[in-house]
């Protein structure tokens, strides 16, 4: 999680699809030239690049404001990052089987909503797929194919764990079960700055980490914000865009980290169910009121598939809105399948009439 080596790797196109989603949506959002509240800033942290646009109190200046999001996230990485041997997470997974380690809030918050996910989803969603990532090859980008018997010991370790008491302690079942909340850290992160920045009177802002945004308020001259989403078929397109307020947006593909075996490429998301790379979607988007649900639902809902996704937000979040789009089949155009309260608030890009079809489905 927070891969660093892949981000001096990949930094230009990292940096060219998050100029694209920006420069969507301050020009699709703001009039005029910016006043001198307002206030843009970006940064490299937690192995992928951060940006902020916010419109500032009176009595906040800028240095506060950006202070306060990169020590936010900091905070986050060097509890959660499995990057960093003396991290919170990496000692947790380190602990031996059957020892009770009492976890800080931040760490018990995001093994809560995980745990939570886990279990309304039948185990798509797990944040013990570390062993998984590292079998695959996905920390170094060296991508080798497992076989079978490493395999089924991987998927042994999975799910191994339970937590007690307050303020809560972690218990591991098997040595070998191992953390990895990448799914989960970064929306986390994002609730945590818009907490921060909304408590210092900032009611107005973007905030993007990677790609996991938090929409406070509207843009500049409106009442919302106009977010692109990426196309999973080139991610340095933007092929559709909705409208958001007050709300978090997150957006799951293979195209984001993938590893590249025998001429095939398998993106990073597993199926804990398989122990290989999830298939079934090209790309997963949530908007929710939190940026954590929204970044473990993205995940999960990738997981699941375009059907059973469906079904899932149905029965557990009625009230979460989401993007899933399916790959084209022979001859025909890839679908979009998408909430109905997207409605009115989701709209292709020009040009891509003829590659998508949007299908709005009922709750």
């Amino acid at each position: 999680m927070f891969p660093g080596r892949v981000l001096l790797k990949n930094r230009m196109i990292i940096g060219l699809a998050f100029g694209l989603t920006v420069m969507l949506t301050v020009w699709m959002a703001a009039c005029g030239r910016p006043s001198p509240s307002e206030h843009a800033f970006t940064f490299e942290t937690m192995g992928t690049v951060a940006s902020c646009q916010l419109t500032l109190p009176p009595d906040l200046s800028a240095n506060q404001a950006e202070a306060m999001v990169r020590e936010t996230f900091a905070e986050v990485n060097t509890t959660l990052s499995t990057w960093l041997p003396n991290s919170e997470i990496s000692r947790l997974s380190r602990a031996a089987a059957d020892s009770a380690v009492t976890v800080s809030p931040l760490l018990r918050t995001c093994l809560l909503t995980s745990q939570q996910l886990h279990e309304k989803s039948a185990g798509a969603f797990d944040p013990t797929a570390e062993s998984l990532m590292r079998l695959w090859g996905f920390y170094r980008r060296q991508g080798r194919l497992p076989g079978q018997a490493a395999l089924d010991s991987a998927l042994a370790d999975l799910g191994q764990w339970h937590m007690e008491g307050q303020p809560g302690r972690v218990i591991k079942d098997k040595p070998g079960t191992q953390f990895d909340l990448g799914g989960i850290a970064k929306g986390l992160a994002v609730d945590l700055a818009a907490g921060r920045l909304r408590k210092a009177g900032v009611q107005n802002g973007l905030i993007d980490l990677g790609g996991n945004l938090y929409c406070l308020g509207g843009a500049p001259g409106r009442e919302n914000w106009r977010v692109g989403i990426r196309n999973p078929n080139n991610r340095n397109e933007l092929f559709a865009s909705v409208t958001v307020t007050e709300a978090s947006v997150a957006t799951s593909g293979s195209y984001e980290r993938f590893v590249d075996i025998d001429g095939r490429r398998y993106g990073h998301i597993m199926n804990p169910a398989t122990g290989h790379p999830a298939e079934g979607l090209l790309s997963a988007t949530v908007i929710a009121e939190d940026g954590i649900l929204a970044d473990g639902l993205s995940t999960t809902l990738f997981v699941l598939g375009p059907v059973k996704a469906q079904l899932f937000l149905s029965k557990y979040y009625p009230q979460v809105e989401a993007v899933l789009v399916a790959p084209a089949q022979t001859g025909k155009m890839a679908t979009v399948w998408a909430t109905k309260g997207l409605r009115g608030r989701l709209s292709l890009q020009p040009g891509f009439e003829k590659q998508y079809q949007v299908i709005f489905k009922e709750k």
